[in-house]
């Protein structure tokens, strides 16, 4: 945590020069370098769970029908479908953590835009009427000064032409860390965590939930199911970073 919070000052106080969103080269602007978006273009190819969006490490068109991985095989997921731009993993991971952890709010631009042109690729997406993103407890997003997920649905929001709920769902428990609970302890640390308190917004709408990185679905699988209560007639989810699995 001080060294996280040491590394954001240093920032504020010498900023760095241009760099690329992800693995840091030096850029003549914050875009993309050519190895990244070679990186991207690769993850583009690969197969996924039909349902969770999962990366299933291999590529080509492979067999037919649909791919659904272990874990949606085994769990009843209350959201219709999930895509992330890329694995949780190597820059995509830094990335994340920047933007979450170090202060680094600029990179939710070209983050979110790369989460835009995974929504154009996903057809059933062109279905989302309107974006809610994943809320913060009050307390922590004082503490960071800043919601991620809000700064990335804006962005996304823009490209696609699509409004952002962002006081429709509210955080009224801070839960502890999901980073090291099972999927288990993930959805028990989420009960009643979250209530939606304008459900009006909602009723009869497609949404779309945006968060910055999907790993057990825990949370996007809770917010799903309060939406459906509120009276969406569907609910998907478009992350940044998602998991990776293998598919047998």
């Amino acid at each position: 945590m001080w060294r996280e919070l040491l590394q954001a000052v240093i920032e504020l106080l010498y900023p760095s020069r241009m760099q690329c969103p992800l693995c840091g080269a030096y850029r003549p602007d914050e875009s993309l370098c050519p190895d990244c978006r070679q990186l991207l273009a690769g993850y583009t190819g690969e197969r996924v769970c039909s349902l969770c969006g999962a990366f299933l490490g291999s590529t080509g068109a492979g067999g037919r029908g649909k791919l659904i991985c272990p874990t949606c095989r085994s769990e009843n997921r209350s959201f219709d479908l999930a895509r992330a731009s890329a694995p949780y993993e190597g820059p995509v991971r830094e990335a994340v953590l920047r933007l979450k952890y170090r202060g680094r709010k600029p990179l939710a631009r070209p983050l979110g835009q790369v989460m835009a042109a995974t929504a154009r690729r996903e057809k059933a997406f062109a279905r989302a009427e309107a974006l809610v993103p994943v809320p913060l407890h009050p307390q922590r997003e004082r503490e960071r000064g800043y919601n991620q997920s809000v700064l990335l649905a804006s962005v996304v929001g823009e490209a696609l032409q699509l409004p952002v709920l962002e006081q429709v769902v509210v955080k009224v428990i801070e839960t502890p860390s999901q980073t090291a609970l099972t999927g288990r302890l993930r959805r028990q640390n989420l009960q009643q965590a979250f209530a939606v308190v304008h459900p009006g917004l909602v009723n009869g709408k497609n949404i779309l939930i945006i968060d910055d990185v999907f790993t057990t679905g825990s949370t996007i699988s809770s917010l799903s199911h309060l939406l459906r209560q509120s009276g969406a007639v569907g609910v998907m989810a478009l992350t940044f970073a998602g998991t990776r699995q293998n598919e047998k």
